[in-house]
């Protein structure tokens, strides 16, 4: 009887967690995700380069039931010849800084289904001045993919929308 009442009470308060992310296409977000591609494009359509992740980074991205998020990036050859170092933190106010070509943070996520936003709130990062920001996204997902996109300030310090195109990961039992 004891374990039932418990069981009952670990659903309501999973279910309680779950406020911001209630919507049926916010359930579509919980997973672990690949990433496909990134992409920055100026106003005018033009696919610019971004330095410290390279055009075809490694990510994985993990949403879970609970309303958490964890996300790596990292360049996909790691050479410290013609990266930068260590971004101490963004300007951007909606972005994440990398060292060395590696971003990675942790904290909580909301789901807005009215806006089709998702908001990453910080709670460990990678650049110390990173922690404490929320940063949002557009999103669009399916049962099978996510695009996240957002504008932001790329690597030459222009101001860019910034694509991101994550497949579900596969089980790897």
């Amino acid at each position: 009887m004891i374990s039932l009442v418990l069981a009952l009470a670990v659903q309501v308060a999973g279910s309680q967690q779950l406020a911001g992310v209630g919507a049926a296409s916010g359930d579509l977000l919980v997973g672990s995700w690949v990433l496909v591609s990134r992409e920055d494009r100026t106003a005018d359509g033009t696919v610019v380069p971004e330095l410290s992740l390279g055009s075809d980074p490694l990510g994985f991205l993990v949403y879970d039931r609970t309303g958490h998020v964890a996300a790596q990036l990292m360049r996909r050859v790691r050479s410290t010849v013609g990266v930068p170092s260590v971004q101490r933190g963004q300007p951007d106010p909606n972005n994440s800084g990398a060292a060395d070509g590696y971003d990675a943070y942790f904290g909580t996520y909301t789901f807005d289904p009215k806006a089709h936003t998702v908001t990453h709130h910080t709670l460990g990062t990678l650049i110390p001045g990173d922690v404490g920001k929320s940063l949002t996204r557009h999103v669009a997902v399916s049962e099978r993919e996510l695009r996240l996109w957002f504008d932001t300030v790329g690597s030459s310090g222009k101001p860019v929308t910034r694509t991101l195109v994550w497949r579900r990961a596969e089980s790897v039992k």
